[in-house]
This record gives C-alpha cells, sequence and structure tokens, in this order.
C-alpha cells in the first residue's frame, strides 16, 4: 500500500503529465542511487553482559553507534559515511525526479534495481540507463521480461576488457547519465539533503519525496517560463 506521500507524489508526477512537462514514453529514466547522512552523529555503544549474571546465560553484546535505528555504515573510497542510500531515478530529458526510495547505506545499489524500476511503472520500449555498477545478467533480465530498453553500462571482467563496441556505448550513456547526477547534486545543495533531518527509513522516505515533490515543482515552473 502506498504511503500518503507517494500517492501525492505520483499525482504530482501525473498532473504534469497531463500538461506536457513530462514525457516518460520518449524520455526514459536514469537509475542511481548517492549516500544521505544520518542527523545523527555516530557513537560505537557495546551493550555488554549484566555482573550478576551467568556467560552462558547472556546473549553475545550488541553494538549500536546511535538512536537512529536504521542507519547503517558505508564506505565510499577513503572515507567512511554513516546513514542512508537513496535509491532513484530521473527521466533522461530535463532530469525530473520520477521515483525513488530510502535504505540504510549498506545496501547495494545493483539490489535495488528491480524494486525502483517496478516503481515507475515505465511504458514498453522505454529507455533504462545506469552506471556499471547496475551491470548484472539478473538486471539486464529485468529489464528484457519488462520489455524495457537495456542502457545499463558494461563493465570490465577479469582477462575480459571491454571491446570497442561497449566502450563507445558506455561513453554514449555517460553523455546522459550525469542528468540523475545533477538531480542529486541540486537535492543536497539546494534543500540540504546532504543529511537526513529524521532518523528511521519511513520519515527518510518522507523526506526525500517531499523534497522530490518541491525539486519537480521548482522544474515545472522554470520550463514553462
Amino acid at each position: 500500500m502506498l504511503s500518503l506521500y507517494e500517492k501525492l507524489f505520483e499525482e504530482i508526477n501525473a498532473q504534469r503529465e497531463s500538461k506536457g512537462i513530462l514525457i516518460r514514453e520518449s524520455n526514459g529514466a536514469i537509475i542511481d542511487a548517492t549516500i544521505i547522512e544520518s542527523s545523527r552523529r555516530p557513537r560505537k555503544i557495546i551493550e555488554v553482559m549484566p555482573e550478576d549474571r551467568k556467560e552462558e546465560e547472556a546473549p553475545p553484546p550488541v553494538i549500536t553507534y546511535s538512536d537512529d535505528p536504521d542507519a547503517t555504515w558505508i564506505k565510499k573510497g577513503k572515507k567512511a559515511y554513516y546513514g542512508y542510500k537513496a535509491h532513484a531515478s530521473a527521466d533522461t530529458k530535463d532530469g525530473f525526479i520520477l521515483g525513488g526510495h530510502v535504505t540504510p547505506a549498506h545496501i547495494a545499489d545493483t539490489t535495488e534495481f528491480e524494486k525502483v524500476i517496478t516503481s515507475l511503472d515505465l511504458p514498453k520500449d522505454a529507455l533504462v540507463l545506469a552506471d556499471k555498477g547496475y551491470c548484472s545478467d539478473k538486471n539486464r533480465r529485468i529489464l528484457h521480461d519488462k520489455e524495457l530498453l537495456d542502457g545499463i553500462m558494461h563493465k570490465a571482467a577479469r582477462n575480459r576488457p571491454l571491446t570497442f563496441f561497449q566502450r563507445l556505448v558506455n561513453r554514449l550513456i555517460s553523455t546522459v547519465r550525469y542528468r540523475v547526477e545533477q538531480s542529486f547534486g541540486t537535492l543536497k545543495r539546494g534543500y540540504r539533503f546532504t543529511r537526513m533531518r529524521y532518523t528511521g527509513i519511513k520519515k527518510g522516505n518522507m523526506e526525500f519525496l517531499l523534497n522530490a515533490m518541491a525539486f519537480n515543482l521548482k522544474k515545472a515552473v522554470l520550463k514553462i517560463a
């Protein structure tokens, strides 16, 4: 069942489509994810066994980092982050946010690909673009089964470098895929969505959708101005 915020987000997108401001049939979608830090600063807490309990009766120590119940750690490059990840999509032409959801930060991008795609309800033969982090037989099969055009970048493997054609396809995808990164950048700079205001997945999804609605409405006004 959709939440109130999901219903409102879909209604706003539907109204933009009815006015011709967003055309999913020809635009397609770009899938990506970005890290959003927790509103709580991590502080390691180890719950140890009480002194009056026998060792064999006690559960193993529980390690927590804050009172944010769903936040987790992820390392990107040389830096570690504590918080969440927003998995989202944007249209290929204007960068309108088409949908998405929030998970704990450690959840891999590729495992959320199907959930994002399913929520978009894209028309047959719509193009779906994604970086090489989403490159897997499973994700390509998902696009095939849903009759969507495969725009996932190719990834080299050990003893199997990319062909000239695959490198060319990757360059072509890169010329469009930056639009979703621009959308994420605007959310973080303009709406301060680098860090959550609330704790927990439920409120995290609410904050993401509210920011996405504000972003889309402002972009729509600029487009028709």
